[in-house]
């Protein structure tokens, strides 16, 4: 394809809001994209992954086998072809404007500065020396808080807690955690989330995982962040949900009591626009999609109650439409 010519700042500042192109985003289908965008657009596919390009537009998906669908994997918008560079003082420029700022937080220690749009879940790159943004992509894989503070105790002082901990009843769990725990606040935090991180990585794959020692491990631990400030009730869910750690039934179950609005009362695209605002009822509408997506996967493991099936299938008809 040839280099792309000028595009308008609000292409840029629309991506960093919404996480939107066109209204396709990391969790639309490719046939959804190809409705939305056209099909004037190059593709590579294999059978377990599927990239495709609008211009400076790319969206790619994965699946496990070729009977399974297509799951989004992200959104970018590739700045860098650009024939004049985006500066990035200019993109903040208009997101202020806009009301929708972005963070700035710790550099990548390979040139580039690193901004987030938290609600949207959009990073953006840009380079340290010139200030133009490279890559603007959703979901980001860097952000603020403990989850992604870099830890300062060691894998292997992780990978002996939770061995330890694997071992022990809740009661001598609490026990342990009261010792060992850190003081602070902030650093209580990180704290969890790195031993849930160092847990996750030990509970084994497949359905074994349910009802196993270490899956029993990651769901207190997950509490334990929760109650830390680290996960929200919806964030929490989702580590569940993603994490196959209950069976599909008690996951769905959690997914809807953990939404935060109806789906006689949710935002959609149609009829609340991406202002300010509206920024309550935007994000609600996020945490909704994303639980339905949780909700949805759990189909395919076997969700046996037919009033749980027909709610998640209700959700998911909606979710095309969910901001």
């Amino acid at each position: 394809m040839s280099r792309p010519g000028p595009f308008p700042m609000a292409f840029f500042s629309d991506f960093v809001i919404t996480g939107t192109v066109g209204g396709a985003d990391a969790t639309s289908t490719p046939d959804e994209v190809t409705a939305l965008l056209g099909d004037d657009f190059v593709e590579s596919v294999d059978r377990g992954q599927r990239l495709r390009g609008y211009d400076l537009a790319e969206f790619a998906w994965q699946r496990l086998s070729s009977e399974d669908p297509w799951d989004g994997l992200y959104a970018m918008v590739q700045a860098h072809r650009l024939e004049v560079p985006l500066l990035m003082d200019d993109l903040d420029r208009e997101l202020r404007r806009a009301g929708f700022p972005v963070t700035e937080v710790a550099p990548d220690g390979l040139g580039c500065r690193r901004f987030v749009r938290e609600d949207s879940r959009v990073g953006l790159l840009v380079d340290e020396g010139t200030g133009a943004v490279l890559k603007i992509s959703t979901p980001a894989w860097f952000g603020t808080g403990p989850r992604y503070a870099a830890p300062v105790w060691s894998r292997e002082a992780g990978r002996s807690w939770v061995e330890h901990l694997v071992g022990l009843d809740p009661d001598g769990r609490e026990r342990w955690a009261a010792r060992r725990g850190p003081g602070a606040a902030e650093e209580c935090a990180r704290w969890w989330w790195f031993l849930l991180d160092c847990c996750l990585r030990r509970t084994p794959e497949g359905p074994d995982r349910v009802g196993s020692p270490w899956a029993g491990l990651a769901l207190w631990l997950v509490g334990k962040c929760r109650t830390a400030g680290v996960l929200d009730r919806a964030e929490a869910t989702l580590e569940v949900a993603g994490r196959a750690l209950l069976p599909p039934d008690e996951t769905v179950r959690a997914c809807l009591d953990a939404m935060p609005v109806s789906r006689a009362e949710v935002a959609t695209r149609h009829t609340t626009a991406y202002t300010r605002e509206n920024l309550v009822a935007v994000n609600r509408s996020r945490r909704a999609k994303a639980l339905a997506l949780a909700a949805g996967a759990q189909l395919r493991r076997g969700v046996r109650e037919p009033t749980l099936r027909a709610e998640v299938a209700a959700w998911l008809e909606l979710r095309p439409m969910l901001m």
